[in-house]
């Protein structure tokens, strides 16, 4: 791919690809997957579609940064206005969200596959591939039916319960404990959820031995459409995992899925 958000063609290849790969790594490594989507490409295109899906997939905001980068800082007001008047006098059109900070959304709603249909594609998403969860969770015992027969009572009860359970996943923790040392004099580091790394192919080569491993305590695997890269970067644990991509992606050729890219 070239820019973003993606032509359909790239898209639909993309969406099947992701798809199958989450699907090969929980039945060959017992995998699961968390779908992330950066707060900064909201604008302009996703809000409304964000807004109106957020009851069903229950975000929750973290934090994101480059490694080897410093947070951003948000500029005083005059600041901010002699930067805005310098775009003016130069021409060129405001960009407001360089003074964002890189928050980002997790999901908590177990369905990837429909946030990746909803929100892939314009440069912002990102997902994580994470062992089994080990803590040991009691099942919810069954309902009696003076309960789920009450008007009140919603299937939709007992998903909510499970997507609490995972706001106490405990990788959201280690992932402060991996990748927050920058945030740590931020008033706001207790209170964030989780902290994840915006990684770029210059990052991951520029990271030492000691730190990649670190970084893959956390996660097994990891894809983020990367806007420096121009294109989806994927990084996976496993050293021998290319020949499984390989057989993954002729199976995909096989099918009729050929990726295309207008230029």
């Amino acid at each position: 791919m070239r820019e973003f958000p993606v032509n359909s063609y790239e898209r639909i290849w993309f969406l099947e690809f992701l798809a199958r790969l989450a699907r090969h790594l929980k039945q060959t490594q017992k995998l699961r997957e968390q779908n992330f989507l950066q707060n900064k490409f909201l604008l302009p295109d996703l809000i409304e579609l964000f807004v109106k899906r957020s009851e069903e997939y229950v975000p929750i905001i973290g934090m994101t940064l480059i490694p080897g980068t410093e947070p951003i800082k948000i500029p005083d007001a005059d600041q901010m206005r002699k930067e805005a008047q310098k775009d003016i006098d130069a021409k060129r059109s405001l960009n407001p969200t360089r003074w964002m900070p890189d928050y980002a959304h997790l999901f908590l709603d177990p369905d990837t596959t429909a946030q990746r249909a909803d929100f892939f594609g314009h440069g912002g998403m990102l997902g994580l591939y994470l062992k089994p969860d080990s803590r040991q969770i009691e099942p919810l015992p069954e309902l009696p039916r003076i309960f789920t027969s009450h008007p009140a009572f919603s299937p939709a009860m007992l998903k909510q319960h499970q997507m609490s359970l995972a706001f106490q996943d405990p990788w959201l923790t280690q992932s402060k404990e991996v990748f927050g040392e920058p945030f740590k004099d931020s008033a706001s580091f207790d209170g964030l959820p989780f902290i994840l790394p915006l990684l770029t192919s210059a990052s991951l080569l520029d990271a030492t031995a000691d730190e990649r491993k670190r970084w893959f305590e956390l996660f097994d695997g990891y894809w983020i459409e990367s806007k420096p890269d121009k294109g989806l970067l994927l990084v996976l644990k496993a050293p021998d995992f290319d020949l499984e991509l390989v057989e993954l992606l002729d199976q995909m050729r096989l099918d009729g899925y050929t990726f295309r890219s207008i230029l």
